[in-house]
């Protein structure tokens, strides 16, 4: 867990949003995991209580 951070994004209430912004953009930025209960998500499955990986898809969204 990110040393600025110890508790998992999932658990953070609005105020430690707020003082760890720079860092919570870090850990969501190019994201791999999704939360199967709140579906925050991350780019490593330790920052999230109940992660799931994300399959990569070659087909576009319409």
């Amino acid at each position: 867990m990110n040393s600025m951070i110890k508790k998992t994004l999932c658990k953070l209430d609005k105020h430690d949003m707020e003082e760890n912004m720079d860092t919570i953009m870090k850990l969501v930025a190019k994201p791999h995991y999704l939360c199967g209960k709140c579906a925050r998500v991350a780019t490593k499955k330790k920052y999230l209580c109940k992660p799931v990986k994300i399959k990569s898809s070659e087909k576009k969204e319409e």
